[in-house]
């Protein structure tokens, strides 16, 4: 073999090793602040994540921790970059994203193309009192047996702020997606996870769905 491309496939081959230790070392140090300083510069912290987001999944695979780890990482940043955002939106002007798996196996509500699942309020689970709520404040629900529902009601109801549940994964894309187009955006895990009757912390949604944020005091004559 000639010498000169010996000494070429050798550098190269030296600097491809070289670039994936320093891949390696800056997902190391994206997963450290996320874990560790969560506080210090989130949307720093936010940006490094989402650009390895796939490489820091597949490196804690390699290393046998559970990958969702990721996910909850990225979703406690993002609450924090957008909360202050999301609490001066007007709750009349909030959106609630719902996965499907939370109604009751019995649950009779039909599923509109348009619309999403359309709650009856039959009281088989709680979302039917959250739907009151929600009503009651002007608030809109859609109820998403998949993304393109989340992506309709993103464009057409144009809400001010959205609030939206499910698991870890689903909760991390959903998230992302409604930030892309400008709307700030809070999410909160399920409980118990899977495909039919999951579970929530229900009064943790209803707080910060309807949480009006600090009142001014009336400034002194």
């Amino acid at each position: 073999m000639n010498p000169l491309r010996s000494s070429v496939y050798l550098l190269i081959g030296e600097l491809f090793i070289v670039l994936i230790i320093a891949l390696a070392s800056l997902i190391l140090l994206a997963v450290s602040l996320a874990v560790y300083r969560r506080d210090l510069f989130p949307r720093f912290t936010l940006s490094i994540l989402n650009l390895f987001y796939q490489p820091a999944k597949l490196l804690l695979g390699y290393f046998h921790i559970n990958p969702v780890i990721v996910d909850d990482i990225e979703i406690e940043l993002m609450n924090s970059v957008e909360r202050e955002a999301y609490e001066e939106a007007p709750i009349g002007r909030r959106l609630l994203l719902l996965p499907q798996c939370l109604r009751n196996i019995e649950c009779p509500a039909k599923t509109s193309p348009r619309d999403g699942i359309i709650c009856e309020i039959c009281g088989r689970c709680a979302i039917a009192d959250l739907k009151e709520k929600c009503d009651r404040e002007g608030v809109a629900i859609c109820i998403a047996p998949g993304s393109e529902f989340v992506k309709r009601a993103i464009r057409e109801r144009e809400p001010a702020a959205a609030l939206a549940v499910a698991c870890q994964h689903d909760l991390c894309e959903v998230m992302k997606y409604v930030r892309s187009k400008g709307v700030p955006i809070i999410g909160v895990v399920l409980l118990r996870c899977g495909c039919v009757m999951t579970d929530v912390n229900w009064e943790e949604v209803e707080e910060k769905l309807f949480y009006r944020g600090s009142t001014p005091r009336p400034r002194s004559e």
